[in-house]
């Protein structure tokens, strides 16, 4: 094993010492002799994270162009690595001894953007050719499965081990689920459980519990206590930029007002509530993942003049009701004044301008009218059936806890962001490498570190210059203290701590 000439930029800590040494800990912890003093987990996680060096046992021969390495996902035993490639490719290594164990060549017709196991052997791939394709490990001369149904290029594939079932999210602004024992003649069956415009990336949590997604347009979105049968039916005729637009425009019109209650905090199922404070003016929420507890969701965002990238940390976890109790805002009407004999127009703008306009016609052909009939009765009588929500605007509580600023390199391609298997690190791509963030200098749990207000996340140590190109995924093993990296420039990166 040979480490890297070029060597990492560490941060020193004033950790308290303990008193105990590696040997200490790993002797006595199965005699349980001498118990563990509280910190010493914080201590040996520091000690690993902040001492983490490449290292190369078999070269990767790199004949072939695969252009951008755009994801890295391990198996579930971490015994094995797959990367989806910009060339079309899918490739397979030994997370052991880092060989290249398979490749399939033209997997998809288009680039590869996304992995993901969906148990021991089989795993999913999606591309910008708008299929999603099933793998058997045991089998990679063609692929078990090929899912049509999106109508862009598909970006994220998760799997719902309370549902048992995969969901998948596309440009097209639609995320299907997809249940992968039902079948028809021709296709598997699939849901499509919500559409929205501006739709970037969409994450469940571990539990299936919630989902998150991240948009195009500055916010992201919780759906919480998620119920995926039900969520179609639940949501149905939602847009909610059609919601941020009155948020942001301090406007009032009905047919917004009349899905507040899908913000309510009483609500059982499908409960939404959106994220809009960032440490920038944020513009497109490129890359998202959620904390392996589910605590929290690490994002990448872009401002709109595309001169600056930050990462940001936001709670996602369900809050006390009385928290949303004054969440809200209520926008009086503006009434025109009577025009003068004479002088009216014909084409005067109606009460609300010209927004009310637009979103009518908007929310007219998305079908609202029909749904508020199913649900209030018609929309012009939905102010005096809930006359307190006429005016009510919902408005987003605070939920960042971190953040921290990025280069602002390799405009036009996405960073993917991960966490490690314990939670305690977020790798982030930096440039030609990547850089390990903590929530504090003691590279304590979040949950031992809640800050008051937010923070800046604390860089561990930077892996500098190990790439030839843009770094632009990231992975850490779910089993061991390993992590891989891969750039715009077809290399992948193997790192681990060396004592």
């Amino acid at each position: 094993m040979t480490s890297s000439d070029s060597m990492p930029n560490r941060v020193q800590s004033n950790v308290e010492q303990s008193g105990l040494s590696f040997f200490d800990v790993v002797t006595k912890r199965p005699t349980g002799i001498r118990p563990k003093p509280c910190g010493v987990d914080d201590q040996i996680a520091l000690k690993l994270y902040s001492n983490f060096y490449q290292y190369e046992v078999n070269k990767f021969e790199q004949n072939v162009n695969y252009g951008g390495i755009f994801n890295l996902e391990f198996s579930l035993d971490g015994k094995l690595l797959v990367a989806a490639c910009e060339g079309k490719q899918v490739l397979l290594f030994d997370a052991v001894n880092q060989k290249l164990t398979n490749s399939i060549d033209n997997a998809h017709q288009n680039c590869v953007n996304c992995v993901r196991f969906l148990n021991d052997r089989h795993f999913a791939t999606c591309s910008d050719d708008t299929s999603i394709k099933i793998w058997d490990i045991r089998k990679l001369k063609s692929s078990m499965k090929t899912l049509h149904g999106h109508t862009n290029w598909v970006k994220n594939i998760e799997w719902s081990e309370k549902d048992n079932v995969m969901v998948t999210s596309a440009f097209d602004g639609s995320i299907y689920a997809w249940n992968l024992r039902n079948q028809t003649e021709n296709n598997m069956l699939y849901d499509k459980v919500f559409l929205m415009n501006g739709l970037m990336r969409m994450k469940l949590t571990q539990d299936g519990s919630k989902m998150v997604i991240a948009t195009t347009n500055g916010y992201m979105i919780i759906i919480h206590d998620l119920n995926l049968m039900t969520l179609a039916t639940d949501l149905r005729s939602f847009r909610p930029l059609l919601y941020r637009l009155m948020q942001t425009s301090d406007q009032c019109f009905p047919v917004g007002t009349i899905y507040n209650y899908l913000f309510s905090p009483t609500r059982k199922r499908n409960r939404i509530e959106f994220i809009d404070d960032f440490p920038n003016e944020a513009e497109v929420i490129s890359s998202l993942q959620i904390h392996p507890h589910g605590w929290c969701a690490v994002s990448r965002n872009i401002n709109g003049e595309e001169d600056e990238e930050w990462t940001s940390v936001h709670d996602i976890q369900s809050r006390e009701p009385a928290d949303y109790e004054n969440a809200y805002t209520y926008i009086e009407e503006e009434i025109p004044d009577e025009p003068e004999p004479g002088n009216q127009q014909i084409n005067d703008p109606p009460i609300y301008g010209w927004a009310i306009c637009l979103l009518i016609n908007i929310a007219i052909t998305a079908g609202i009218t029909v749904m508020c009939r199913k649900t209030c009765g018609n929309i012009s009588n939905y102010p005096l059936w809930h006359p307190d929500q006429r005016n009510k605007v919902i408005r987003n509580l605070p939920r960042m806890m971190h953040y921290i600023k990025e280069k602002n390199v390799g405009k036009g391609y996405i960073k993917g962001l991960c966490f490690s298997s314990d939670g305690r690190i977020i790798c982030s791509p930096y440039n030609k490498g990547v850089r390990l963030l903590a929530f504090n200098h003691k590279c304590q749990e979040l949950s031992m570190c809640v800050p008051e207000n937010p923070q800046s996340l604390k860089t561990i140590v930077e892996l500098n210059d190990y790439h030839k190109d843009i770094v632009v995924s990231c992975r850490f093993s779910p089993t061991h203290y390993q992590l891989v990296s891969g750039c715009l420039g077809s290399e992948i990166k193997w790192y681990q701590p060396v004592l």
